[in-house]
């Protein structure tokens, strides 16, 4: 095997760890939320069972408060399904994407968003190469709403681009900070950990700096791309 080739079937398996990892992420998603929602549904149905024929009033008021809690339980789903591939990047591509997976996150407008994003076409790539950029997009997301949820500041800086052997990924709030040491042991599945993870499992480097809000740069191997354009150029 030629060390294209061995280096190929290495990227690929870490690809194929990612996509595990993301599918455990979006298990425990589901588990902690949508079904434990609709469990607690179904003792609120139960409940209006028996309210239906002594107080038909109360009854109509816990089914108001079902109907409305079963919507966001279908939009907490959608958003799942949704992360496991935006569907816009195949008609918009990933900036235009990411764009738009901001102004979704800062619905209530709380925060001045700034965005210089690069447009990577990656449309000529193989599947490999759209994983990772679909899990920059992730990571982007994961760090914007952990500035929206914990900051405490109204400003969020976002940047993407794309240099000769990496992507780089510069994310910055004019929040509060925080200590990184705790954060990890409090939080041990989502915000940080999962974005340290992905960081870790696309070979690539993260630094974050807590001392006047957060700036946190992240640093992503172009690896795949060249892998497929040797490949490519052999092959010819």
């Amino acid at each position: 095997m030629s060390d294209d080739s061995f280096l190929l079937h290495v990227k690929q398996l870490s690809v194929l760890e990612v996509q595990e990892r993301e599918r455990q992420r979006i298990a425990r998603d589901l588990h902690d939320s949508s079904l434990q929602d609709l469990t607690h549904l179904i003792h609120k149905t139960e409940l209006c069972s028996l309210y239906i024929d002594k107080d038909p009033i109360r009854a109509k008021l816990e089914l108001a408060t079902i109907e409305k809690n079963l919507r966001k339980v279908i939009e907490n789903i959608r958003n799942s399904i949704f992360d496991l591939r935006p569907m816009s990047f195949d008609d918009l591509g990933l900036k235009e994407t990411i764009e738009k997976m901001l102004l979704m996150l800062n619905q209530e407008q709380k925060f001045k968003i700034t965005a210089e994003i690069e447009d990577i076409n990656f449309s000529s790539y193989p599947p490999e190469v759209e994983i990772v950029l679909i899990a920059i997009y992730r990571i982007i997301q994961e760090c914007v709403q952990n500035s929206i949820k914990h900051s405490q500041g109204d400003e969020i800086k976002v940047n993407l681009t794309s240099k000769e052997n990496i992507y780089e990924i510069l994310i910055q709030d004019n929040g509060i900070g925080f200590d990184i040491d705790k954060a990890l042991k409090k939080d041990k599945h989502f915000g940080l950990s999962v974005i340290r993870e992905r960081v870790f499992f696309l070979n690539g480097k993260i630094e974050i700096n807590t001392e006047n809000g957060t700036f946190i740069k992240i640093e992503v191997p172009r690896i795949m791309e060249e892998i497929h354009e040797n490949t490519g150029n052999d092959s010819r």
